[in-house]
């Protein structure tokens, strides 16, 4: 077991750059900094306001002050006196601009106008009649001026007393802390490049300051690392000895644990085997379920077309005996032609029947067994996929209602849609109703952004919990022990999925079980094998 050291701190220049002292001396300087540019511009709005309201009570001075002698010279249009004492009120503090204007054609003004806004208008009244107005502006740049000198003034003032007090405090700070933890470091430094952890030769001072606590703190781990590290020598050597037997056991037991995986990997491929074979099992008894239901389904029509064919001979070859024995009358013939009518009237139907179903079971039974991507109506392949099915309603009232318009088209593994639905339909005979003689399935089908939707739903007796959760899991069945293998929705699933690229859920339905399928309309060729 490898002990870690501590890496010295050896770079001098990095040392000074971190120094406690530049940083408080640093912080301090900027806090004092910063301090006096509020304050001074604090200083510097104070001083404004304090000369706008001094200019407003100067206003009422010269209202008060000169209202009487202007109104009277302004009457009399004395023009001499009225410069004059414009001329004065200029000379007053912080007026920049003076105008005088009568209700006539009098007007005399000192300075430059300023901005309206700025201007102040009083009136100018002689024996309680205006007769004029006195205009006074304000010079606000001068006041905001001799403001700011004087706040810089102030915080020059204030940054010297500052920086003479960040000196003294960094003075304080390197006697007192920094000055202290340096020569502690210098010594720690040595000790680590020397692997010792003797006490530190300062000693704590008698006021037993921070910096005391932290010399006599480091003094105490000092002591307590060299005895651990004493008892880390004895604990090292002992785990060599109990690394060493942990060795030997880990090889024995991986060696064990490599057969066992050995064994789990055959196992599995075994499995995936078995599961394959089992899958194209579900397959074939699908289909053989389907020619056995067709076969018996065609019977029915070719035994009636045996029977008429029978029946058509005998009365032909006593037909025959009649017309060769020349005891054949006009009544006779016409019987005869009117049985014919109608047997082979009998023998088109069942003969149109069955060439419908083997071409239904065909075109079915060559999707499912083959592995191409064809063009069809999806309107006629559902009801060509009910006709194949059509022997497992004979003996029931269950009623299949197809929702799905004429022009809806797919390209796609034709084969594949009619197990999914073959399989969603035996399902629901067999197990949504199992005590129900007349049950309803929908098969609803739209298109929806270059994708099928098919919905699937029957009125059965619906799905537990548990098996929404778990029905597409492989060998799931809740027909254990009655001929169910839980391949069926396991298959659908995976054929959806892998083959078509599509998607099926199981949707919650108020009564029986419902599916939703999103299959998209055109499917890529693609070699995924089910």
């Amino acid at each position: 077991m490898e002990t870690s050291t501590i890496r010295p701190i050896t770079s001098t220049t990095e040392h000074r750059r971190h120094s406690i002292l530049w940083r408080v001396i640093l912080y301090f300087a900027v806090a004092s900094i910063a301090l006096s540019i509020c304050v001074s511009a604090a200083i510097v709005v104070w001083n404004y306001q304090q000369q706008t309201d001094a200019f407003k009570r100067k206003l009422e001075d010269i209202r008060v002050g000169y209202s009487e002698s202007l109104g009277s010279s302004l009457w009399f249009y004395d023009e001499i006196q009225i410069r004059s004492q414009v001329k004065g009120i200029m000379n007053l503090d912080a007026i920049s601009y003076v105008r005088v204007t009568d209700n006539l054609n009098m007007n005399i003004e000192e300075g430059r106008r300023p901005h309206h806004t700025d201007v102040e208008k009083l009136p100018i009244a002689f024996n309680g009649k205006d007769i004029g107005f006195l205009e006074i502006a304000f010079d606000r740049d001068a006041v905001f001026a001799q403001a700011s000198r004087a706040a810089i003034s102030n915080m020059v003032a204030q940054l010297v007393s500052l920086l003479l007090l960040a000196s003294l405090l960094g003075f304080v700070v390197h006697s007192l802390i920094n000055r202290r933890i340096s020569l502690m470091a210098e010594e720690v430094n040595e000790r680590l490049n020397k692997n010792s952890f003797e006490p530190l030769s300062t000693r704590p001072g008698n006021n037993l300051d921070e910096i005391d606590v932290l010399i006599l703190a480091f003094n105490a781990l000092s002591e307590q690392m060299n005895d651990e590290l004493k008892q880390k020598t004895q604990a090292q050597q002992q785990l060599k000895t109990i690394n060493l037997e942990l060795e030997d056991r880990v090889k024995e037991r991986t060696n064990n644990l490599q057969c066992t995986v050995d064994e789990l990997n055959q196992t599995l491929a075994e499995l995936h085997t078995t599961q394959s074979k089992l899958i194209e099992s579900e397959k074939l008894s699908s289909l053989g379920g389907m020619v056995a239901g067709i076969a018996h389904e065609i019977n029915t029509p070719l035994g009636l077309c045996i029977t008429i064919h029978s029946y058509i001979s005998d009365h032909y070859l006593k037909m025959k005996e009649a017309f060769e024995q020349g005891e054949m009358r006009k009544q006779n013939f016409v019987e005869f032609v009117g049985m014919m009518d109608e047997s082979l009237t009998i023998l088109d139907k069942n003969l149109q029947r069955a060439a419908h179903l083997i071409k239904s079971f065909k075109q079915v039974s060559e999707d499912q067994t083959g592995e191409h991507i064809r063009k069809f109506s999806l309107h006629d392949y559902l009801h060509e996929i009910l006709e194949t099915l059509s022997p497992k309603f004979k003996q029931n009232q269950h009623k299949v209602e197809i929702d799905c318009s004429e022009q809806l088209w797919m390209q796609t593994y034709a084969g594949s849609i009619s197990q999914v639905l073959t399989n969603l339909i035996m399902n629901s005979l067999l197990h949504g109703f199992e005590h129900k003689k007349d049950g309803h399935i929908r098969i609803q089908a739209a298109e929806e952004r270059g994708n099928i939707v098919i919905r699937y739903s029957d009125d059965g007796i619906g799905l537990t919990a548990e098996a929404k959760t778990k029905i597409f899991d492989p060998f799931y069945t809740t027909k254990r022990g009655h001929g169910g293998t839980g391949l069926g929705m396991h298959l659908v699933y995976n054929i959806v999925n892998q083959r078509l690229k599509g998607d099926i859920q199981v949707e919650d339905s108020e009564q029986g079980a419902a599916f939703r399928l999103v299959i998209p309309k055109v499917t890529e060729e693609h070699s995924t094998q089910i």
